[in-house]
């Protein structure tokens, strides 16, 4: 005896059509997720990628506002013609800060001096090498006086005529021998190096051969009066000297240059010995371009004729008559991947307008 099955003639499986509509359908609903997440992700690396970039160009930008801003200043009278001490200060830039040398005023070497993309340092061409400076891209010196420690050092005893003795102190911290220092008050201020350290917080400045040594024992002054001495209460601070660039880098690691970065070299004392230490500061950072505002003017100009859109004439930093009272900063960085929509690295531009607070002139 045989037993039906109830709606027999109705069971049956999925046609050949359905499958592949139904394998069509899954595999745009798929693709529209692989879509969806290597857009989220492309984009969160882009994201990334930039942020870490940006994270740098802002240290760079605190570091060079911070600098710029108190470009030629020192803790007395920025306003005061600086007396330089040295030999010959202009045969490096760090110590190339005077309005006179050894009491003679024939020169003018400013605190604040930029270079336009076509101006090579007078020390060291546009190279390809890395930490070259890349041509085509703006530089920028600065240079002050800032405190030895948190312990302003006063004189203690007034240094007067013929004003070759020991600098005598309250306080010595954070000096070494070697030092590229400044002394004033608010009739004078002197550029000298230490050389020696006497009984106490006694400094020497003896005087030496060498371009960055002391000319003389004597600490010459632009105000020459009998009463012009340095008294007590005056202050000494140590040189500061900077010098922003942007350089070929090495951005992957492997010794190749692949890239460019912000740069930044430094005056240092090394066992007595002035030198430069370069850092990089920013990688990805691929151009800078400033402008400087002269007191008295309307607009922010380079130091190449070209790059005065008003009187197709540049800055001449050593013939200032008013001082630098503003700088403004451009700087052009890129992202580490090539992530862009035709593969290139992203790109971003950031400009920073900087007041100074010194006297750059």
């Amino acid at each position: 005896m045989s037993r039906r099955i109830p709606n027999a003639g109705r069971a049956r499986g999925v046609s050949l059509i359905e499958l592949m509509v139904a394998l069509v359908l899954g595999l745009i609903v798929t693709g529209s997720a692989l879509t969806l997440v290597m857009t989220h992700r492309q984009t969160f690396a882009a994201t990334e990628d930039m942020g870490r970039v940006q994270e740098g160009v802002r240290l760079a930008f605190e570091l060079l506002n911070r600098e710029l801003r108190g470009a030629g200043g020192n803790p007395c009278d920025a306003s005061l013609p600086v007396s330089s001490g040295l030999n010959n200060p202009e045969a490096n830039w760090w110590t190339d800060w005077a309005d006179n040398v050894n009491g003679v005023g024939t020169t003018t070497a400013p605190p604040l001096r930029g270079y336009g993309g076509a101006t090579a340092f007078p020390d060291a061409a546009f190279g390809a090498a890395l930490g070259d400076r890349v041509a085509g891209t703006d530089a920028i010196e600065v240079k002050a006086a800032v405190p030895a420690s948190a312990d302003v050092a006063l004189l203690t005893d007034a240094l007067v005529d013929p004003w070759e003795d020991d600098i005598e102190v309250n306080s010595t911290d954070g000096v070494a021998v070697g030092d590229l220092m400044m002394i004033c008050n608010f009739n004078n201020v002197t550029i000298f190096r230490v050389t020696a350290f006497d009984a106490g917080a006694s400094i020497e400045h003896s005087e030496g051969a060498d371009p960055d040594d002391n000319a003389d024992d004597v600490l010459f002054r632009a105000d020459t009066a009998v009463d012009a001495n340095y008294d007590a209460g005056s202050v000494i601070a140590k040189v500061h000297a900077a010098r922003w660039y942007i350089g070929n880098a090495d951005l992957d690691g492997d010794g190749v240059v692949d890239g460019r970065s912000l740069y930044r070299a430094t005056m240092t004392n090394t066992g007595g010995n002035l030198a430069v230490a370069v850092d990089e500061i920013a990688q990805g950072v691929t151009d800078m371009q400033i402008g400087y505002l002269v007191r008295g003017a309307l607009a922010y100009v380079g130091d190449e004729p070209a790059e005065d859109p008003v009187n197709g004439v540049g800055i001449d930093f050593d013939l200032l008559q008013n001082p630098i009272v503003g700088v403004r900063l451009t700087l052009v960085f890129s992202g580490d991947d090539r992530i862009g929509p035709n593969g290139e690295r992203l790109e971003r531009r950031m400009t920073h307008t900087i007041a100074i607070r010194g006297d750059a002139e």
